[in-house]
């Protein structure tokens, strides 16, 4: 008996989740419509309904027009409900936003940082920004659900302790998640840039309604995230994904990781940067001079492709290179995932329409025709708000998710 009653629990959690995630789907519904779409009887779907009323989830928005029947009240999700706090670590900025339940973006708030800033100086400024978000439009705390912090980098997923990051010199070894729940007693969760975005791509983008996706993020380092029927794949020690460090070159450049011969060593935008430089230093000329006020210092993925779409030779020669493994390694990817979906984001996707074209025909040359036809490859839609409201969906995710048994 008590195993029955620990099953009839259970039930009713997922038939919750199941109703509430239908609400949230179909934004406007009425019971009736989810008896019939869920295929439950009346009665339970009542009774669920009710009790999501009850705790706050729902609320009647009136009632749809009548079709020569009776008129039918229709809910929705409550945005009320609670609020969300979304931090992103980034390379000159930390931006901030809260929203409410239905990812409406309330407030937002953005200070710049240094890359040579400390540790201190940085959690003195995400509390800054926290506590200013929240005063800023009068939150009543007591309805604050948690909040989501994102950086460049890798973190333990047990310990919540951040390890590194190359965007950001002395963030290394903080213990972020403890910070952030002793300081504010709320739920914390975290998450990599390259995951976050690609959370945003399946929740508000271009991925919405596809479940075998790569997301590759392409900026001052590479990196990727595989997601297999809508679920991400994090790996053994929550490390799956880091396509950067592959090794194409045997003999090649050293990378940030201690290894020779990375991808990120050859194709991303630090290596890139590197490269130019060093040619120019070595008496090569290139119009990037001219871009950056002869300021190597001040170059930048910008300047950079800037320079590739006016067919500057130093620049194509170590540009075309990159593209070159980076197509080679995606096409690898290809064949082992064979992906529905590969979404390109990061710093090259802004102003690349010409690295973009090229990188597509070299993935296609390597690829063979059957995987490759079948998968959609696309430059990410994403603002910039995408990276922080990808982290806060998994505030929200226990309320609708049914978890696995």
């Amino acid at each position: 008996m008590k195993n029955a009653k620990v099953n009839q629990s259970l039930l009713k959690n997922v038939n919750r989740k199941k109703i509430l995630s239908l609400v949230h789907k179909s934004g406007e519904i009425s019971r009736t419509e989810v008896s019939n779409i869920l295929k439950k009887n009346g009665k339970t779907v009542t009774n669920i309904t009710n009790g999501l009323i009850d705790d706050g989830l729902i609320v009647s928005v009136g009632y749809s027009d009548s079709t020569g029947g009776r008129k039918r009240e229709l809910f929705t999700i409550n945005p009320e409900f609670g609020y969300l706090i979304g931090i992103h670590l980034g390379v000159h900025s930390l931006r901030g936003i809260i929203t409410d339940f239905k990812y409406k973006i309330i407030a937002s708030k953005v200070i710049p940082i240094t890359y040579e800033e400390s540790k201190e100086s940085l959690l003195l400024k995400i509390k800054t920004v926290i506590d200013a978000l929240v005063k800023s439009k009068g939150i009543n705390t007591q309805k604050l659900l948690g909040i989501g912090f994102v950086a460049n980098g890798l973190y333990n997923i047990k310990t919540g302790v951040w390890i590194d990051s190359s965007n950001n010199l002395n963030w290394k070894n903080i213990p972020i998640k403890d910070f952030l729940k002793k300081t504010f007693n709320l739920p914390v969760v975290l998450e990599r840039n390259s995951r976050s975005m690609a959370l945003w791509e399946m929740y508000f983008g271009i991925a919405q309604k596809n479940k075998n996706i790569i997301y590759i993020n392409l900026g001052a380092g590479i990196s990727s995230v595989f997601i297999n029927n809508r679920k991400i794949y994090k790996g053994a020690s929550n490390n799956a994904g880091e396509f950067g460090h592959i090794v194409v070159e045997h003999n090649g450049y050293q990378c940030t990781c201690g290894k020779t011969g990375c991808l990120e060593a050859v194709s991303s935008g630090w290596a890139i940067v590197k490269q130019i430089k060093n040619e120019i230093k070595n008496g090569n000329e290139s119009e990037i001079t001219d871009l950056c006020n002869n300021d190597l210092n001040l170059l930048d993925i910008d300047m950079i492709l800037t320079a590739y779409n006016n067919g500057d030779r130093l620049v194509c020669d170590i540009v075309d290179k990159a593209i070159k493994y980076l197509g080679i390694s995606v096409a690898n990817l290809i064949e082992l995932d064979n992906p529905e979906l590969i979404i390109f984001g990061g710093e090259f996707t802004k102003n690349g329409k010409l690295f973009f074209k090229k990188l597509k025909s070299t993935i296609k040359k390597y690829s063979t025709p059957l995987p490759f036809d079948d998968v959609n490859i696309v430059v990410s839609s994403s603002d910039e708000f995408a990276v922080v409201l990808g982290v806060i969906t998994k505030i929200r995710k226990p309320y609708f998710v049914i978890e696995e048994v």
